[in-house]
C-alpha cells in the first residue's frame, strides 16, 4: 500500500526541462506561423493598394485621352503646339534619345458644368447668356471657373463652341450671341473647356506625403505611381505612306512588319513640332504607368508577375530606370512593381 507522501510526488528536473522545451518550440511554431500569416497579409494588401491605384490612374488617363479635343475650335490655354491649337500635346521626357524620367502630356478636356434651364437660340430668339442649374457654377469655382479667371472657353452640347466673358451667380454670358438658326433645348448640355497635364511627381508635399504619385492638373490623384511613358500611333504623319494624308489608316513607321502598323509602329521619341510630325495627326496612344507599394516588402524583394524575383528595373518605352538620378538596384529591388499597358483611341484631335 502506498503512503500519502509517495502519492503527492512532484516532476522531476528532467521532466520539468522536457516540458519547458516542447512548451518553446509550441510557442515559437506558433510565432512563426503569425508572424507569416500577418506578413502574407501585409503583400495582399499592398498589393491590392497598387492595383487600385494603377486603376485609378489609368482609368482617369484613359477617359481624358478619349475625350481631349472634345468641342474645341481654337487654342485652350497652353495646349498649343507651334502657335496652333493642340487637342493634345505630348511631352517626352527626351525627344532626343533614351528617357531617364518619365512622360507627362497636355490634354484639352471638357468638364461638365450643368445644362441649361432653358432654350437658347432657335425661336426663343437671340441671346448671349446661359443659365445653368442651381449651384452649379460655385460647384466648379474651386477648381477655376470664376468670375476671377475670365475668359473662360466652352462648348455647348459639343457642338458650339463659346467663350465666357462674365460669370453672375448661375447665370453666364458669352461673348457672341447664340442665334437663330442655332438652337438649343433646355437640358442641354454645357462643358468647360481646360489645358490640364498628366505628370510623374517624387515630392512628398506634392503627393501629400505619398510619394510617387499621378498628378492631374498639379493635383494628386494616385499614389504610387512611379513611371509613365507614352507612345504614339498617327494618321498622316509619313510623307511616304499616302503622301503624308490622313486616310483612317494608323501609319506604318517601318517598324515590325512592313506596310502593317504593328507595336513597333508607336512613336515614343518626338516633339510633335513639325509638320507632317504634328498632334493633330496622333490616332492612338499607348499608355504605360509603374505602380508600386507603398512599402517596401523587407527581405522579399521585387517580384515581377509571375512572383518571380527580378535582376533590374522595369524598361518602359525608351524609359530605363537605372539612368535616373539617385537610382539604386538594391532599394529598388525592395518593392514591388506592376507594369500595366493599355492603347487609347483619341476621337476628337482633328481641329
Amino acid at each position: 500500500m502506498k503512503s500519502l507522501r509517495q502519492d503527492q510526488r512532484g516532476f522531476t528536473l528532467i521532466e520539468l526541462m522536457a516540458g519547458l522545451i516542447i512548451t518553446v518550440v509550441a510557442v515559437a511554431a506558433g510565432y512563426t506561423v503569425m508572424t507569416s500569416s500577418v506578413k502574407a497579409s501585409s503583400v495582399n494588401d499592398q498589393a491590392n493598394q497598387m492595383q487600385q491605384n494603377a486603376r485609378i490612374a489609368m482609368d482617369l488617363l484613359s477617359r481624358d485621352i478619349k475625350m481631349a479635343g472634345f468641342g474645341m475650335i481654337g487654342p485652350v490655354g497652353a495646349c498649343t503646339v507651334g502657335g496652333n491649337a493642340a487637342a493634345i500635346v505630348p511631352q517626352d521626357a527626351n525627344t532626343a534619345g533614351a528617357d531617364n524620367a518619365p512622360d507627362s502630356v497636355l490634354l484639352v478636356v471638357p468638364t461638365m458644368i450643368s445644362t441649361t434651364t432653358a432654350a437658347v437660340g432657335g425661336g426663343a430668339g437671340a441671346t448671349n447668356q446661359l443659365t445653368m442649374q442651381a449651384g452649379s457654377v460655385a460647384a466648379l469655382s474651386g477648381d477655376g471657373f470664376n468670375a476671377g479667371a475670365l475668359p473662360q472657353p466652352i462648348s455647348i452640347a459639343g457642338t458650339l463652341a463659346a467663350t465666357v466673358t462674365a460669370i453672375a451667380g448661375d447665370v453666364l454670358t458669352v461673348s457672341s450671341n447664340i442665334t437663330p438658326p442655332q438652337a438649343f433645348p433646355a437640358g442641354a448640355q454645357v462643358f468647360w473647356l481646360r489645358c490640364i497635364t498628366y505628370a510623374i511627381s517624387n515630392v512628398a508635399a506634392t503627393c501629400a506625403g505619398n510619394a510617387p504619385c499621378l498628378l492631374r492638373n498639379g493635383v494628386a490623384v494616385a499614389d504610387g505611381i512611379e513611371d509613365l511613358q507614352l507612345a504614339y500611333g498617327c494618321d498622316g504623319c509619313v510623307l511616304a505612306v499616302n503622301g503624308g494624308v490622313a486616310d483612317g489608316i494608323v501609319d506604318d513607321q517601318a517598324g515590325g512588319t512592313a506596310n502593317v502598323f504593328d507595336q513597333a509602329d508607336f512613336v515614343s521619341n518626338s516633339a510633335w513640332a513639325t509638320a507632317p510630325m504634328t498632334p493633330d495627326k496622333i490616332a492612338l496612344v499607348r499608355v504605360s504607368i509603374v505602380a508600386r507599394q507603398p512599402r517596401a516588402d523587407t527581405g522579399l524583394g521585387e517580384r515581377n508577375q509571375r512572383g518571380v524575383s527580378t535582376a533590374g528595373p522595369i524598361v518602359v518605352e525608351d524609359h530605363n530606370p537605372s539612368t535616373d538620378a539617385g537610382y539604386s538596384l538594391p532599394v529598388y529591388q525592395q518593392t514591388r512593381r506592376r507594369l500595366f499597358t493599355r492603347t487609347v483611341e483619341l476621337r476628337n484631335v482633328g481641329l
